[in-house]
């Protein structure tokens, strides 16, 4: 399917449909997921590519658990290539009579090159918790209640996770860089489709650690671990159905009552295996006191749920509306920030307390001595909020607890050197060095959490602090918006030959820039409506954001100009950046020998 789109083999219907002999190499390669068909195409791949890794490499290690997930890999494999072998999805009908050119992508996807980037991170993170839930239905087809399929999974858990996060935050600075509004999310279906098993998988990395050191939560991390995947097939049924109305959602298509259908089969299987298996799923340990590590993580897991389960309500239930009486309705931003910015808080400050916390329970010397730095840094955080400028609860509390969870991820930096200096002789840099190298797993996780407080801040500035103009210049006037003087300097028209563009040639000034920005609009050749381009001056303080909102079509007199100053707002994507860093610091092994060292340790030690 590459080498047709890149050689523009219009014989093939997809090709005819989404490729045009205009469409530059690298946009028409990456066409392969800009449709229905060639997206399926692309997760059966991801798809037989995790399914052949359990079958080189998991097999020899626990061929019994292994060898059943396979099975169960195999179906879903199946599944995949009756679609793209039947109408529902074919990727290679032929036409009879070939056009001499196509129509060429949708305007949207060839107008950014994270294009390249946000979908298949998206389908990867899907994928590849397809590996877990396997290995999850074999320990239950088996009857194996230990945490065996736990070890042999969590790689694969962490990487769905990481790379469905990261894939997030790509598609909030796609829309941010290429639908000209100026935003990053908007609570849309298919936006939500893709946070809520991101929600589930979160809170099973923290509950499996509880399973791990305290013999609990068994049941619940199988519960998880299928919920997980039964939203990623629900997302794919929202976006591929086309029973949303989105911008990211594709036409209507046979596909959807067959992916409806395979998730029905799916969770009738596992909720009925998970039932049949309770008995043997009993925990071995009690949780410990409401203040300690395992309690905090149950109590995480609670608001994650909650975060979760209003997310999908506010996405089906216009659906259902729908569907009952007839009446469409619209749940927006209103009602998610509501309901879902309080449970964020709870959660960024659930993230701070939780490391902090030893497994049994804390005395009030260790509350004093773990928490102390960290209070005052909260207080610092609110004050450095006010001081800003930044008002409201919300972004108030939100600087307070950045300012907290920072603290506690330096102060357990700072313990860990401190102890690893004082045990082996190492010097600082290298004590650092080896706190990820001996202990990726725990350091990784605190990487992971700074990551989150950037995107927190991010998201909290930018919504708090952003200031805007609109005004309609002739070439040579200006316009002042938070600090930033913008002139327009020409307009232009740009002929290439894929599209035709307007574009606005300004010249900005003040708070230390001294730059050009080329905002346009941009006219392809298989839409009637004009696609904006965003001019962004993108810094670590703030950006400036300016869209060309209208012109003058007869003689390029005038132009209505939009300008944004949007603080922090980089630091969002930088944000998504850390936490992908911090989950492959939390993938490394441990060194193997340190791991035979302990296991002979272990086997030498007299039984108590």
């Amino acid at each position: 399917m590459t080498a047709a789109l890149a050689t523009h083999d219009f014989s093939i219907l997809y090709v005819a449909a989404n490729n045009a002999r205009e469409t530059p190499l690298f946009y028409s390669v990456i066409s392969l997921w800009a449709a229905l068909e060639g997206s399926i195409l692309l997760w059966t791949l991801v798809l037989a590519g995790a399914t052949t890794f359990v079958a080189f490499r998991s097999t020899a290690t626990l061929p019994r658990l292994a060898t059943t997930a396979l099975a169960v890999l195999f179906g879903m494999v199946a599944f995949f290539l009756l679609l793209v072998t039947t109408p529902a999805a074919d990727p290679f009908v032929r036409l009879a009579f070939p056009p001499e050119n196509g129509r060429g992508p949708n305007a949207l996807l060839q107008n950014h090159p994270l294009m390249a980037l946000h979908p298949p991170l998206l389908y990867l993170g899907y994928v590849l918790f397809s590996v877990p839930f396997a290995y999850a239905l074999s320990s239950l087809i088996l009857g194996e209640g230990g945490d065996r399929w736990l070890v042999a999974t969590r790689r694969f858990a962490l990487a769905s996770w990481a790379l469905l996060g990261v894939g997030i935050v790509a598609g909030a600075w796609w829309s941010y860089a290429v639908l000209g509004w100026g935003g990053y999310w908007a609570w849309d279906p298919v936006e939500n489709a893709a946070i809520m098993p991101w929600l589930t998988a979160t809170a099973y990395l923290h509950s499996v650690m509880v399973e791990e050191k305290r013999r609990l939560l068994r049941t619940w991390n199988l519960t998880l671990v299928i919920a997980t995947f039964a939203l990623t097939i629900l997302g794919t049924f929202l976006t591929r159905s086309g029973v949303v109305n989105s911008v990211h959602s594709f036409t209507q298509s046979a596909i959807g009552p067959l992916l409806l259908g395979y998730l029905v089969a799916l969770l009738v299987l596992s909720v009925g295996l998970l039932l049949w298996r309770s008995s043997r799923l009993v925990d071995a340990g009690t949780l410990g006191a409401p203040l300690s590590r395992d309690a905090v993580f149950l109590f995480q897991n609670v608001v994650f749920m909650a975060a979760t389960l209003t997310v999908l309500l506010g996405t089906l239930y216009p659906l259902f509306a729908e569907a009952i009486s007839g009446a469409q309705l619209s749940i927006g931003g209103p009602y998610f920030d509501r309901v879902e910015v309080p449970l964020a808080l709870a959660l960024l400050f659930l993230m701070g307390v939780g490391p902090q916390l030893p497994w049994h329970g804390a005395s009030r010397a260790t509350l004093e001595r773990q928490f102390t730095a960290p209070a005052l840094a909260a207080a610092a955080g609110a004050l450095v909020a006010l001081a800003s400028g930044t008002t409201g609860v919300a972004p108030v509390l939100t600087y307070a607890l950045a300012g907290f969870v920072t603290a506690t991820i330096v102060q357990e930096f700072a313990r860990g050197v401190r102890a690893r200096r004082t045990l082996h002789g190492e010097g600082g840099a290298t004590a650092f060095a080896n706190l990820f190298r001996r202990n990726g797993r725990r350091y990784g996780g605190y990487v992971v959490h700074f990551g989150i407080v950037l995107v927190a801040l991010a998201v909290a500035t930018s919504q708090a602090r952003t200031a805007e103009a609109e005004r309609t210049l002739a070439p040579g006037d200006t316009l002042s918006v938070g600090g930033y003087t913008v002139q327009l300097v020409a307009l232009r028209a740009v002929h290439e030959p894929q599209r035709d563009s307007v574009v606005a040639d300004l010249a900005i000034a003040g708070n230390g820039a001294d730059q050009q920005l080329h905002p346009a609009l941009v006219q392809y050749p298989n839409t009637t409506q004009a696609v904006g381009s965003p001019g962004i001056a993108a810094g670590a303080r703030d950006d400036l954001y300016t869209i060309l909102a209208a012109y003058d079509a007869r003689g390029h007199a005038w132009a209505t100009l939009r300008v944004r100053v949007i603080p922090l707002v980089s630091w969002l994507w930088a944000g998504g950046g850390v936490i992908g860093i911090g989950a492959l610091f939390a993938a490394l092994p441990p060194p193997r020998r340190r791991t035979v060292e302990l296991a002979v340790a272990h086997a030498a030690a007299p039984a108590k």
